[in-house]
């Protein structure tokens, strides 16, 4: 197939299931409040089956973009039929994180493509960050600048996984340079690794990081900000926070640029279930929560000494 270029017409990609679809459509209304009126924001969801009702609710928001946006649900069940049973998963991981991997077989036809992790809201137009030059490239990330800042990540990235742990990426925002992707046979070779080896603390990511090095573009980490106190000087800096792990505005009341997400929930249907969401965190829940983050640190630690340890693994394959 020929590939096309619109200069204005933006191609993005989310991966989702129905428990996302609130976060979804927040982050939907966060790009249409930041669009820019001379492009075009073209939206995918890919899924396994979201339910009617949040198609329709998701569907009547993305009406807000008016002439330049649009929304479209695609079906990748068939796709991962073949991986049914062997992609082991840990705790509230679902098949979900595994969809971007199909992203440019999906989409052969796009030169570019942008995919974003649902719990991403923008306070600037994406229109920026898509047309970062891939040239060369695989892909274009961001540094996920929470591992060097907690012991226990850093040191499992670095002698489990191989990769420095200010080299290592988020996997939540990807732009995806399609021939790149196939011409290294990226979707290939995940696919192999991820039946080969075990990656237990993020899987996607620490796949995608072990194959692209020194493939990758660098993306200024204002687009893919964590809203953890110690990651932030300058909040008016922000173009788009990731509100993942612990730093979730519909858990807990006092994230660092809450306002933020509030300021768009409002403006969804899913407002008030999302309020529900947070007034039913107890405090046993953010005990549960930290004791889960501590037992991943923990984790992680004991996997560098694991027989699992990829690094090792891979050195006794060469």
């Amino acid at each position: 197939m020929t590939k096309t270029f619109n200069e204005k017409e933006i191609p993005i990609v989310f991966a989702v299931d129905d428990n996302y679809a609130p976060f979804l459509c927040v982050s939907i209304r966060s790009i249409m409040e930041n669009a820019s009126a001379g492009r075009f924001y073209r939206i995918y969801v890919l899924n396994t089956g979201i339910s009617e009702k949040n198609q329709k609710l998701l569907l009547k928001s993305a009406e807000g973009f008016g002439g330049n946006g649009s929304l479209e649900f695609v079906d990748v069940a068939d796709r991962m039929k073949s991986l049914s049973g062997k992609l082991r998963l840990r705790d509230y991981y679902t098949n979900a994180i595994f969809y971007r991997i199909f992203i440019p077989s999906l989409f052969p036809n796009y030169e570019k493509i942008l995919y974003l992790d649902s719990d991403i809201v923008f306070n600037d137009d994406v229109a920026k960050l898509f047309d970062t030059d891939l040239t060369g490239c695989v892909l274009g990330v961001t540094k996920d600048e929470i591992v060097p800042a907690i012991a226990g990540f850093a040191e499992y990235v670095e002698d489990f996984l191989g990769v420095d742990k200010y080299e290592y990426f988020n996997s939540g925002l990807l732009l995806f340079n399609t021939e790149e992707y196939k011409k290294t046979q990226t979707e290939k070779k995940f696919i192999e690794y991820m039946l080969k080896y075990k990656f237990e603390i993020a899987p996607d990511q620490d796949c995608l990081n072990v194959l692209l090095q020194g493939k990758i573009k660098y993306i200024d980490p204002c687009w893919n900000k964590t809203p953890m106190p110690e990651l932030i000087s300058d909040v008016n800096e922000l173009k788009a926070i990731h509100f993942k792990m612990k730093f979730r505005p519909w858990k807990y009341d006092d994230v660092l640029c809450q306002d933020i997400f509030w300021k768009y929930a409002k403006a969804t249907p899913y407002y008030k279930d999302l309020i529900k969401m947070r007034k039913k965190t107890t405090e046993q829940d953010k005990k549960n929560d930290e004791i889960g983050f501590i037992a991943l640190i923990k984790m992680a630690r004991e996997l560098i000494d694991s027989e699992n340890n990829f690094l090792r693994l891979q050195s006794e394959n060469a």
